[in-house]
């Protein structure tokens, strides 16, 4: 083999697959583009992360055209920066995986929201890590899991509270001790003792079904809001609720109250079926308060008096 035929072979060799030459700082921008991304974490071939490149930041930075010319490895040096889990969760709430670049402006794959949590905490590791490690990285990784479903749950647009079994707070939220200031303007800050009681006791606690959000209601009497009562589930059994309280209900969206429920007893029972009929025949009569007494076979005064022991909200006919 001559020795052209030799240096014909090696060239496409000397060219470093990792040169900052290869790589800019504009190709970086088009990485946010093209995955619709706010940030890009910077790693490393073992998944060690050395911190977060930031839209925002790369484009300031790269306003600057004398900058642009900056070596692609001293750019992403200089603007990759640490940030705790609180800093990266309102970035990324609505996105699901990230792109995971090196130093250089490459590509390293996808990286989840949980695997970045756990990254800018220092517990993150490649998948393949040996089985002995597992069990020690169990109780940092649910650590890290509570902490994100405390943090979406605070950033979402309801008021929510959460008790567990045995009825005591285990969660509330801003919004929640925004409504609750605002119900009980002399309060400073909330009283969960009150709040416990109040949420647990059926007596203070209207079930209703809506026709038009097809599902159940509660109506609380003290917080004078609706809401839904989600139980929390752990291996297949209740571990407690979550209140989710809605805005946006008024009692016109829930005529008809459901009767039955498994923490009432008998007198609650019947008092919720009355109710319930009283509800049904003031709705089929328009709220003609005469014509639903007729229905039912009392007097006018006698149904009032009922209206009023149940606090139904009559409709006024117009005109």
């Amino acid at each position: 083999m001559s020795q052209n035929d030799v240096k014909n072979d090696t060239v496409s060799f000397e060219e470093n697959p990792y040169s900052p030459e290869i790589k800019k700082p504009e190709d970086i921008v088009r990485l946010f583009y093209i995955h619709n991304v706010p940030i890009l974490p910077v790693i490393s071939k073992r998944g060690i992360l050395f911190g977060i490149l930031r839209k925002d930041d790369v484009i300031a930075e790269l306003s600057d055209i004398a900058r642009s010319t900056v070596k692609i490895d001293e750019f992403v040096q200089k603007l990759a920066k640490k940030m705790t889990m609180d800093e990266l969760l309102p970035l990324v709430v609505n996105v699901k995986d990230l792109i995971a670049i090196d130093l250089f402006g490459e590509v390293q794959g996808r990286m989840t929201r949980l695997d970045l949590f756990m990254a800018a905490e220092g517990h993150y590791e490649k998948k393949e890590k040996e089985k002995g490690k597992e069990e020690k990285e169990t109780q940092p990784k649910d650590a890290v899991i509570e902490w994100l479903i405390y943090m979406v749950l605070e950033h979402i647009p309801r008021a929510l509270y959460a008790v567990n079994s045995n009825g005591k707070t285990i969660f509330f939220n801003g919004h929640f001790e925004e409504m609750y200031i605002n119900t009980f303007p002399e309060s400073s800050d909330v009283d969960i003792a009150f709040t416990e009681k109040i949420l647990m006791d059926s007596a203070i606690n209207d079930i209703y079904t809506s026709y038009v959000y097809k599902r159940q209601f509660f109506y609380n009497k003290e917080l004078k809001a609706y809401y839904e009562r989600v139980p929390l589930k752990s291996e297949n059994k209740t571990a407690g609720y979550l209140f989710m309280f809605e805005r946006d209900i008024t009692k016109q969206d829930l005529l008809v109250p459901d009767i039955i429920s498994d923490t009432d007893g008998i007198d609650e029972l019947l008092s919720r079926a009355e109710r319930s009929i009283l509800v049904q025949a003031l709705t089929q009569s328009a709220f003609d308060v005469a014509q639903a007494s007729k229905m039912l076979h009392i007097t006018v005064a006698d149904l009032k008096k009922r209206i009023k022991k149940y606090d139904i909200t009559v409709i006024k006919k117009e005109g």
